[in-house]
């Protein structure tokens, strides 16, 4: 019971917390802070400090509260207003006021303190051997800036301003913090102090120091609209390896100017740490193992992530922490982007993909189904703010086409320069910058949980001249909410007999529409997002035949094996995380899967003979919510398109209980589903000889003979395996002959004196 109550204590404590973190700052808004960081006893972890707060008021206070950590207040003083006096408690500073402030008035206080500091296992203030430095939020902290580790402050991500920062340091030693280095001023101690500038309103998680041996790398970057200067701090025993490791960071720098617009800080930074990295304004944070003299994509990701955070969550910075993918999915995606201009379009293609089917498997497992604008303060640095943010960025790229979307992110940073934004506000700014309305896009990607699915149910085609007009039927499916949007823009691929493509969006409102499309070609086949532009909860692969083999796609969980080719066959699976709509309805003891579909498409040049082998996985991932019990007996079942009936297919199976394969031999297209009969179903399909029922010949392919050993006189039904009753007769005696040379192939069942016995029709 102790440790409930504790819990609970903690709980409301965080609640408490991050309640009052809201409240601070309401009644003012804070334009200057001046920062003196006077002494640091690295042997004590602790430091002596005064900040000098300039702040206007919102709204008439006779006192002001501030956030301050770990770090104890000696005095507190002001010229144009008395101060009554001071007390601290927790993490808030309050200052009360020998008066009452008015409103629109503005007043500096100067708060002397010192103290040990604070630091988690990430954020906070780090001493290392002789380094110290700061990273600016933490995991571990709710809310997470850690501004006030350092100096008292409104710590939040929207209320901004401009710095000066003083900081005095052994004269032996290098220090790195926000902004331009203005002056240096040697002292009488053997200390010096740094004078650094930052002349942008910027959050207080974004300002920064660091001081120790570092020595200095430069470079000089010409911007669109100035020359910016480029310099990494680095260890010693790292300068040798700097140009090697930052070799492309102007091609990125350029990147990003030209998609995003100038770029809008002071200089282009990075400091080496022990723990990294972190996108401080002018002073990114970077782990010292990056630093390796290499440059290429799998080193370079990072650099380029906190590069793009000069954009994205520096110059504009989400307006709370529940709307961090403005930072981080931005960042995500643009450390993805920007390998078109160095390494090649289709690499960020192959990224792009990869990380769609990754949070397609893993991310609702994780973290649930959540939405990506009201991210819970324990999810704030998780994967669906960085990797569905990305995935959902680069949705919308491809949403409004790549140059709208540009003009409109750069219209957007402009809008909210140095200011803080919301996921509505981002809609609104896009909606009117492009007179494209947003408002549905944002429904189901931002502000719905999951993600939709889109499929071609079925497709017609009619002569038109020496055209095609081609009639398409549209749906879309929703994952991990209830939702159905409209507004929806999505790319299909017309598909002719020689593999000649043509792309083209359809737009479309609700569940279902049908499309007109007049095409120079007879489509044989369309392809749904062929390259898979949208993040919807579908995997989707293409795949050439042209030699005996097999090719597995293990996250569709489905493998190709070519047992014969003459020429080549092209393949393309699409793998939904839905259940497939128009079922027919079942019988009692019959399910088929809630959770996930297959469509395949073929196109033959010469014969071939491919088989299918479906994968079924009885875990949280795949198919837990299809079997009931490990006594369900698994099938497969097809349709050609949404237009048909489900129908059972003969297979193979190997495996076990848990895991295994259903082979079907020389896959058709169409589509395809697992499905199960119950085991208290199932259990009157076994023969045994204590029957009283005999079936033969069994397989069957014209007739089957039915021998009872007592006369009956009643009913037989034969029933497919969907649970349809297929036939039904009379019968009084006991044997009876019936016709089964209609019956398509498949297993059937014949039910009889409430018993129930399994053949198969050839």
């Amino acid at each position: 019971m102790k440790y409930v109550l504790s819990l609970l204590l903690s709980v409301c404590l965080f609640f408490s917390a991050a309640a009052k973190s809201n409240e601070i700052g309401k009644d003012f808004d804070v334009n200057h802070y001046e920062i003196h960081l006077k002494e640091f006893n690295i042997a004590e972890k602790s430091l002596v400090a005064s900040t000098t707060v300039t702040l206007t008021a919102l709204n008439e206070t006779d006192a002001i509260e501030l956030e301050l950590r770990s770090l104890n207040v000696t005095s507190v003083v002001s010229e144009e207003i008395d101060v009554k006096d001071f007390s601290q408690n927790e993490d808030v500073l309050t200052i009360k006021l020998a008066s009452t402030l008015a409103k629109d008035s503005k007043v500096s206080l100067c708060i002397n303190y010192e103290g040990k500091t604070f630091n988690e296992n990430w954020g906070g203030i780090h001493w290392s051997n002789d380094y110290v430095y700061n990273l600016g939020v933490g995991f571990d902290s709710q809310p997470h800036n850690l501004g006030k580790t350092w100096f008292p402050c409104v710590d939040n991500f929207s209320d901004k301003a401009s710095y000066d920062l003083y900081i005095t340091i052994p004269e032996g030693m290098t220090s790195s913090c926000g902004g331009i280095l203005s002056e240096s001023v040697v002292n009488a101690d053997s200390t010096k102090t740094d004078h650094w500038i930052v002349s942008q309103e910027i959050a207080t998680y974004l300002m920064s120091f660091a001081f120790g041996d570092f020595v200095v790398w430069e470079e000089t970057y010409q911007g669109i609209e100035k020359e910016i200067p480029i310099q990494v701090y680095a260890k010693p025993n790292q300068i040798s390896k700097v140009e090697g490791t930052f070799a492309n960071i102007k091609e990125i720098a350029a990147f990003y100017e030209d998609k995003f617009g100038p770029y809008p800080l002071n200089r282009i930074g990075y400091v080496s740490t022990n723990l990294g990295c972190m996108e401080h304004v002018d002073n990114i944070a970077l782990a010292s193992s990056l630093i390796n003299g290499t440059a290429n994509f799998q080193n370079e990701s990072l650099i380029a992530h906190e590069m793009s955070h000069a954009w994205f969550g520096n110059k504009t910075t989400c307006a709370t922490a529940g709307d961090m993918w403005l930072n981080e999915g931005f960042a995500t995606f643009c450390n993805y982007y920007y390998l078109t201009e160095l390494y090649g379009e289709e690499l960020f293609k192959e990224y792009m993909n990869d990380l769609t089917n990754s949070i397609i498997l893993s991310c609702h497992q994780k973290e649930g189904w959540i939405t990506l604008n009201e991210m819970p303060l324990d999810l704030t640095y998780g994967t669906t703010v960085y990797d569905k943010g990305a995935v959902v960025v680069n949705t919308m790229m491809n949403y409004l086409g790549r140059e709208t979307f540009e003009n409109a992110m750069k219209q957007y940073l402009e809008k909210f320069a140095y200011k803080a934004a919301s996921s509505e506000d981002l809609r609104d700014a896009i909606s009117e910058f492009t007179n494209i309305d947003m408002t549905d896009f944002f429904d189901t990607w931002v502000f719905a949980a999951g993600s939709p699915v889109y499929s071609v149910k079925s497709f017609s085609t009619k002569a038109n001249g020496d055209k095609y007009d081609v009639e398409i039927v549209m749906n879309q499916r929703h994952r991990g909410a209830e939702h159905i949007g409209n507004s929806v823009r999505y790319e299909i691929t017309f598909v002719d007999e020689d593999w000649n493509m043509h792309s083209e969006m359809v737009e479309w409102d609700g569940a279902s529409a049908t499309i007109t499309k007049c095409l120079d070609f007879e489509p044989v086949a369309i392809f749904c997002d062929y390259e898979n532009k949208f993040a919807d909860a579908c995997h989707s692969y293409t795949y050439v035949a042209n030699k005996k083999g097999n090719k597995e796609f293990k996250d569709a969980r489905i493998k190709l094996v070519a047992k014969e080719i003459s020429d080549s066959t092209l393949l393309r699976v699409e793998h939904r995380w839905v259940g497939a709509e128009g079922s027919a309805s079942l019988t009692d003891g019959f399910k088929i899967s809630p959770n996930r579909y297959w469509t395949i498409h073929r196109l033959d040049k010469g014969n071939s003979v491919i088989n299918c082998e479906f994968q079924y996985q009885t875990n949280e991932t795949y198919d837990a919510d299809l079997f009931r019990s490990e006594g369900d007996s698994l099938v497969i079942l097809y349709r050609k398109d949404g237009n048909h009936q489900w129908e059972c297919l003969d297979f193979t199976i190997k495996g076990n209980n848990n895991a295994g394969t259903l082979t079907v031999e020389n896959i058709q297209s169409g589509d395809y589903v697992l499905g199960v009969w119950n085991e208290k179903y199932v259990g009157l399909n076994e023969i045994n000889d204590k029957t009283s029922i005999e079936i033969y010949p069994n397989p069957a392919k014209d007739y089957i003979n039915i021998d009872l050993n007592n006369e009956i006189k009643g009913k037989i039904t034969i029933v497919n395996q969907l649970g349809q009753v297929v036939k039904e007769m009379n019968i009084d005696g006991k044997e009876i002959t019936i016709d089964v040379e209609d019956l398509t192939t498949g297993i059937y069942f014949l039910n009889v004196s409430n018993q129930r016995m399994k053949f198969l029709k050839n």
